[in-house]
């Protein structure tokens, strides 16, 4: 299922701009990183893809539906979103009534709702903590809480605002293990964050954004060459391409498995 945006323009109330003109396409089962500095529209642009917000001009598309003509609740079939603040999700009274919520109200059979709501639960390692009260967990229980309840609505995509904030290093390792684990399965993902470290890691394409525009579209390669360009949105290039510039890199590689990949061929070279 492709998104698909097309010249999209918004405005705040107050009359501020917040997207001007963007336009791109996602195809199924990609995974892309959407940054910026804070105030670039990056969360604005996500909130159209769920329903959430309406383009004011423009259109934006999930597969075959124009997402101006739906509701958040029937987008929802199709785009989980999982909030930055996960206090701005969570309602019910247990861990399990949380994740279950959505799939009930896709009108899915009980066998099938149980069987995601478990899947989701193990995924995200909460199946002891399924009848404890979510708000009654730490910051970060509570994102996994929400990640789960959007992996248990079985939806082609899944957008992530700043999933690793409040994370400490083995529960990022865990995320990353649940984006494999959803990329597997043909899943979409946007991802927004400012960590490039981590985001270097998890998605092939990243999509820049500066004060409501469009300034650059890119594999992780490419982008993270632009070093001027990212200097000014405000991003702080990941450790591994700086590292691989003071090396000597034409190109530098922010994957670990291909920058140890591209220096062992560098060193096998000097030997010979």
């Amino acid at each position: 299922m492709n998104i698909k945006v097309e010249n999209l323009v918004y405005q705040y109330p107050d009359g501020t701009p917040a997207l001007n003109g963007i336009s791109f396409e996602v195809n199924s089962g990609e995974r892309v990183a959407l940054v910026g500095e804070n105030g670039s529209g990056k969360t604005t642009l996500a909130r159209h893809l769920n329903g959430l917000l309406h383009a004011q001009r423009g259109k934006v598309w999930v597969g075959d539906w124009l997402t101006g003509q739906k509701s958040a609740a029937v987008m929802a079939q199709r785009v989980a979103f999982v909030f930055q603040n996960p206090d701005e999700q969570l309602f019910c009274r247990s861990v399990r009534d949380e994740v279950a919520f959505a799939p009930k109200n896709f009108r899915f059979v009980t066998k099938e709702v149980d069987r995601f709501v478990e899947e989701a639960l193990f995924m995200l390692g909460l199946n002891a903590l399924a009848d404890q009260n979510p708000r009654d967990l730490g910051l970060s229980f509570r994102k996994r809480v929400t990640i789960a309840c959007a992996i248990a609505m079985q939806t082609p995509i899944l957008i992530f605002d700043e999933p690793t904030a409040g994370l400490d290093a083995a529960e990022q390792d865990l995320l990353s293990e649940v984006f494999k684990r959803l990329h597997q399965a043909g899943k979409t993902l946007l991802i927004i964050s400012h960590d490039m470290d981590y985001l270097s890691e998890q998605v092939d394409r990243f999509i820049l954004l500066k004060e409501g525009q469009l300034l650059l579209d890119a594999p992780g390669r490419i982008f993270f060459n632009q070093k001027e360009m990212l200097e000014t949105s405000g991003l702080l290039r990941p450790q591994l391409a700086r590292l691989g510039e003071n090396l000597g890199f034409d190109r530098p590689e922010p994957k670990m498995e291909n920058f140890l990949t591209e220096l062992s061929g560098r060193l096998k070279n000097q030997q010979t």
